[in-house]
């Protein structure tokens, strides 16, 4: 099977099913974006979530919006999609620390190379459209690029002046304030934006205290650029974002029975539960095209980000996830837990500074010789990130359901190190057009160095008394070729392959066995057709794994080392499909009212290749055997759309499909929270329906009025098991908000 469709990727075609529908009135730069208009002769599957699509939804959270592309796995955590899960085309979900993430072209986890996790993810709210990269044509963004590659676009510069401006209210306090001003002149062009999203969350806690957020969020470009007639075309863009966030959020669930009773549910034992959270980005573009149809951008940038998830550690001697296996067994910790009962409880912040520096420069030349159309893509990028990461353990005493603090911990002593990482990175990609083919190879090589300095749990000084030290270098070339022959003006078939990477992480100051690198050979076939207002795409995907890597974070249910774990051959396979229709396309010629259906459904079946014994981490220990299916991976996906829309009122209803979901590795009998079902022999989640309504009405020239509804049915369903104990998704919930254009 291998053999074949291997043979087929590197004879037939591809290309994207992706389509852009920009504002009339906004430029989008050409520096931030990576499908843009070019969209579908990209050498991969790729997709845009455009700015209408956005502007209908009125969605802040960014989980929601991307069900609807398919090969996108995600997982909900605190309900409303501040710091998401994503995994593309099988890959962790677990803090999107398996996928390529941007804004604007630029990377934005706050250290994707030393410490991937994303706990840091940008205010969705201010974002003009999404793209999505998948296959080859995701080689030129890397390091992660075995799954795909996510390009928020951020609010861009308009070409005279406007103004936009967003407040809305609803459920549990829930309450967003946007507004943003633009204007474009002879050689200046700006736009500033503010944003505040809070809530006070749906979760009720034991003792009543506040379960939402509040973040707050400023950005801002300022773009310098020359005449239009002058002959040397140059643009100088200064952007800056600033973001802080206080979240009331806790990695505790609950167990089976208290979430039957109420699923909105927090312990006392969560009560000082709070992340703090503060990020800085600036970044300098400079744009410039000395030649017709040759062109050169090129980006430093610079970020810091500084957060600090404080929480609940351990009950009366007991971990959290020994409580919630068995609260019978361990009933004076949970009536502790619960404030029922006087006792102590361990409590630790996870203080991490993360700062991330760079450049990189991308060029791109067009050529015509005759009837064959050559373009030329190649970039480098030099990048250095480092996390800082101290854990401090205290002691607090449960006291008539209150905490009090009892033994203040001394900084770091649960953990105390230093993560670093270098990387040259570099691409080469040629496109080759001719009539109806294109042919699209290209190449990525990626040299990195990471170092790690763990100066223990007792020298909160760092004095190096007890310094452990270790460093790993590596260097990789990852080819790949795409093909896209257009059978049709409206119909075309596609394929590639490529060699998909990801970095191994830190190595370990503990032990012998380090973790190599991540990587297989991808391989993708699709079909793609376009015609009469009926747009569909089905690809196939084929991840071969040399070898994948599993992690140990508490986000993931691990003990949260950070350490990478070598897990051995892997493959992961799978097919979408993508379905767009106006269905009164043929009735209502003038096309004044719509009636636009959209489906996406996801299919991903993912398995080790071979027996090994597991080290730890979000898989657990002990034996994993071939065949057995790799956790977390959701092998039903689907998500459809319908609306309504008139040139003054539209409507949509979202139904989302999330199937049952292993979260243990196994072949056997799926088995789902239930009564009388052990915590620790639960191995799926089980799946859930959930419905969504948006809806827009424009009562005057600029002014809309707009509702959105979440969990229609008010459907109580488990999201995850995840970090621990059982999570619920957001309850009924309804927004209500006023969108003015000035």
């Amino acid at each position: 099977m291998k053999a074949c469709l291997v043979s087929i990727c590197l004879s037939v075609a591809l290309t994207v099913n992706a389509q852009v529908n920009e504002p009339d009135t906004t430029t989008v730069l050409s520096e931030v974006t990576i499908l843009g208009k070019s969209a579908n002769t990209l050498p991969g599957s790729g997709a845009v979530i455009e700015a209408r699509k956005l502007s209908q939804f009125n969605q802040p959270d960014i989980n929601k919006v991307l069900r609807t592309v398919p090969g996108v796995n995600v997982r909900d955590e605190e309900g409303f999609g501040l710091r998401p899960n994503i995994g593309l085309r099988g890959t962790q979900v677990n803090r999107s620390a398996k996928i390529t993430l941007m804004e604007d072209g630029v990377l934005m986890a706050p250290a994707p190379y030393a410490d991937p996790s994303a706990y840091y993810f940008p205010t969705f709210a201010r974002m003009e459209s999404v793209e999505v990269l998948k296959g080859s044509s995701q080689i030129k963004y890397g390091p992660y690029t075995i799954g795909g590659a996510l390009n928020l676009i951020s609010t861009s510069i308009p070409n005279a002046f406007r103004g936009f401006a967003q407040f809305s209210y609803g459920s549990f306090g829930t309450n967003q304030q946007r507004i943003w001003i633009g204007d474009s002149h002879k050689n200046f062009d700006y736009v500033f934006e503010v944003n505040r999203i809070a809530s006070n969350g749906f979760k009720e806690l034991d003792n009543k205290g506040n379960t939402g957020f509040d973040r707050r969020d400023v950005m801002g470009k300022m773009r310098w650029h020359t005449d239009a007639s002058a002959k040397l075309q140059q643009s100088l863009t200064l952007k800056f974002v600033n973001m802080t966030e206080q979240g009331n959020e806790s990695y505790l669930g609950l167990t089976f029975d208290d979430f039957k009773a109420n699923p909105n549910r927090r312990y006392s034992a969560t009560q000082k539960d709070i992340l703090d959270m503060k990020h800085h980005h600036v970044s300098l573009t400079h744009s410039i095209t000395p030649l017709k149809g040759f062109s050169i951008v090129t980006t430093g940038y610079y970020a810091s980000t500084f957060r600090d998830w404080a929480r609940v550690n351990t009950i009366a001697g007991k971990s959290v996830n020994a409580i919630l296996a068995d609260p019978v067994a361990n009933d004076t910790a949970y009536q502790v837990m619960t404030g029922n009962t006087n006792g102590t409880v361990a409590y630790q912040s996870a203080a991490r500074t993360y700062t991330v520096k760079g450049i990189q420069t991308n060029l791109k030349f067009e050529l015509q010789t005759g009837s064959v159309k050559h373009i030329f893509q190649a970039g480098v990028r030099y990048h250095e990130d480092q996390a800082d990461r101290y854990a401090t353990r205290s002691t607090y005493n449960m006291l008539n359901g209150t905490m009090i603090l009892t033994t203040p911990g001394v900084t770091g002593n649960n953990e105390n190190q230093i993560r670093g990482a270098k990387s040259v990175a570099s691409y080469f990609q040629y496109d080759f057009n001719f009539k109806k083919l294109t042919v699209s190879p290209g190449i990525r090589h990626e040299q990195i160095t990471f170092d790690i300095m763990n100066y223990g749990t007792s020298d909160n000084a760092r004095m190096g008394t007890a310094l452990k030290t270790a460093s790993n270098q590596l260097s990789i070339l990852l080819p790949g070729i795409g093909i896209n022959y257009a059978i049709k003006d409206y119909m075309s078939v596609f394929g590639g392959a490529h060699k998909g990477f990801s970095p191994p992480g830190m190595p370990s100051t503990t032990t012998t066995v380090q973790a190599k690198v991540e990587t297989a050979m991808n391989y993708e076939l699709g079909y793609r057709y376009n015609k009469n207002g009926f747009k569909t795409q089905v690809v196939g995907f084929y991840n071969d794994y040399d070898n994948i890597l599993g992690s140990d974070n508490v986000s993931g249910g691990g003990a949260g080392t950070g350490d990478m774990y070598n897990a051995g051959n892997a493959t992961i396979m799978g097919a979408e499909v993508s379905i767009e229709y106006n269905i009164l396309s043929r009735l209502n010629k003038e096309n004044n009212i719509r009636m636009p259906l959209g489906i996406a459904y996801t299919f991903t079946d993912a398995k080790f290749d071979e027996t090994f014994i597991n080290a730890g981490g979000d898989w657990g220990t002990g034996t994993i055997n071939q065949g057995d299916y790799i956790p977390f991976i959701t092998p039903h996906l689907f998500t459809a759309t319908l609306g309504l829309e008139t040139n003054k009122f539209n409507t949509t209803l979202i139904s989302r499909y999330v199937g049952d979901t292993r979260t243990i590795p196994g072949q056997g009998e799926l088995i789902t929270p239930g009564e009388n079902v052990k915590y620790n022999d639960v191995n799926t989640i089980a799946g859930y329906w959930v419905f969504d309504l948006s809806a827009n009405y424009r009562f005057y020239q600029g002014v809309s009025a707009y509702l959105s509804a979440n969990n229609l049915l008010n459907t109580k369903y488990i999201v995850a098991n995840l970090p621990q104990g059982y999570r619920p998704g957001m309850p009924f919930a309804v927004n209500v908000g006023l969108k003015a254009n000035f």
